[in-house]
């Protein structure tokens, strides 16, 4: 049951008070006035007497409300979130285990992870939820790095909108972004382990008929988008992973139905609609081109070749699937890379980036060409890395994307700093914790090759 307080009159309703204009002059204008301010008096009166408590006192309750609930759900609370204004990364969502202090969090899309830290409810203009102490996953999006020193647009504190018993809606206090908590029916990790086999079997295209009208759907699972082309309209949505498949972040209406909530099935890949007068509408799931490595499959071990091919390094690859970028690391104990998915081409991108911070110094890996000597730190600088095409001897090749403007063919680490003239300088990394094989140079990078264990 949703609780709804009334300040003031609703729109349209008049206070009772009223009184008749003196039709005579002088000693009855006082006593008018004194009868007046009597019924006005009383009218005053009785608004106060509307309300039992004072707005303070009932805001202590509202929040002393949410709270109790948030403690008291067995299973906790799946909290679906929505980082950023513009939602770069969809929706995300976390499991959340409240006590009276303290919130044990879990994310759908990061196995075996389980962190705890401090909550609160507070007051501010409204009743406000707020996760006011570090937790990695919670403020993965909203905490600074050297490379995004805004962060991801992420946030921690949540006005509370409207209460009911399974169901708490919030809104960002930031993007204004409308977020959820949903009373869990069953244990936070059979939620996430579902949700993660949804993600990693899920497709990269839908078609069918919703509605009236013929629809093609493609997905981005980087930025948890679709982008759905129904008759003469195109939908771009966010959307999160579910236990049960995805949620979208605002209703679609198509071909004259409104739909929201679609079930997944891995087997059949078929998509199916939740929604109340919505639930014969099924779409057919349509997996990627074989032509194509999907997202997950870059997942694994590889040697790294360079040098033309004479050195190799071995390397991992993993799915970061909170952001939508796969991370590379082993080639330093030190900093990781973030490699990129082109969904058009299933390639990935290496870009120069930033991996660190000395001493205030930057510390960036950079592109740069052996034949002239020439370092980029543009992203258009960058390496892309496609793949022969062979699902068992996987080998994903380095070549320059931009060979006419940026010929790189290795990489260096670098550091960046203003000097004592207020200019900004770069000069090679000198310490050897950084370096791969000895040296803060990869000359030559060739190729990744997968390997099989």
């Amino acid at each position: 049951m949703i609780t709804i307080y009334r300040l003031l009159p609703m729109h349209g309703e008049e206070l009772r008070c009223t009184s008749a204009r003196p039709k005579r002059t002088g000693p009855l204008v006082v006593c008018c006035f004194v009868a007046i301010l009597a019924v006005f008096t009383s009218c005053l009166k009785e608004q106060d007497d509307y309300f039992p408590e004072s707005p303070s006192e009932r805001m202590a309750s509202t929040m002393e409300r949410v709270h109790t609930l948030l403690c008291n759900a067995e299973y906790g609370w799946e909290f679906e979130y929505y980082p950023g204004s513009s939602m770069d990364y969809g929706g995300i969502v976390y499991t959340v285990k409240f006590d009276k202090l303290t919130a044990e969090v879990a994310c759908s899309l990061v196995p075996d992870s389980i962190y705890t830290s401090y909550y609160r409810m507070t007051n501010d203009n409204g009743p406000v939820l707020t996760f006011d102490t570090y937790n990695p996953l919670l403020h993965y999006f909203s905490t600074p790095s050297a490379s995004e020193y805004e962060a991801k647009g992420g946030e921690f504190e949540f006005v509370v909108d409207s209460i009911a018993d399974d169901l708490i809606v919030l809104y960002g206090k930031k993007t204004r972004n409308t977020m959820y908590l949903r009373r869990l029916t069953a244990p936070a990790a059979e939620y996430t382990a579902k949700a993660i086999q949804v993600y990693d079997n899920f497709v990269e295209r839908i078609s069918g008929t919703i509605g009236n009208v013929e629809a093609e759907g493609v997905f981005n699972l980087s930025n948890k988008h679709l982008t759905l082309v129904a008759g003469s309209d195109t939908i771009r949505n966010a959307f999160s992973f579910t236990d049960y498949g995805i949620h979208f972040y605002r209703p679609m209406t198509v071909g004259g139905v409104k739909v929201q909530s679609f079930a997944y099935d891995a087997d059949t890949r078929m998509l199916t609609c939740l929604d109340k007068g919505a639930e014969q509408i099924s779409v057919q799931g349509i997996p990627f081109d074989e032509k194509k490595m999907a997202l997950k499959d870059y997942e694994g071990n590889y040697a790294l070749r360079f040098s033309g091919g004479d050195r190799t390094q071995r390397v991992r690859i993993d799915l970061n699937r909170l952001d939508g970028t796969l991370v590379l690391s082993g080639l330093s104990p030190k900093y990781n890379l973030r490699l990129t998915y082109d969904y058009d081409t299933g390639n990935l991108k290496l870009t120069p980036q930033v991996v660190g911070e000395i001493n205030g110094r930057t510390v960036y890996f950079v592109t740069y060409s052996s034949e002239t000597g020439s370092v980029w730190l543009s992203d258009d600088a960058s390496f892309t890395i496609k793949w022969n095409g062979n699902k068992v001897y996987s080998v994903f090749n380095f070549e320059p994307t931009n060979p006419q403007l940026y010929n790189c063919d290795s990489a260096l680490l670098v550091l960046v700093y203003t000097n004592d003239d207020g200019n900004l300088t770069a000069t090679v990394m000198d310490d050897g914790a950084w370096y791969t094989a000895g040296s803060p140079l990869i000359a030559n990078i060739k190729s990744l090759s997968k390997m099989r264990n």
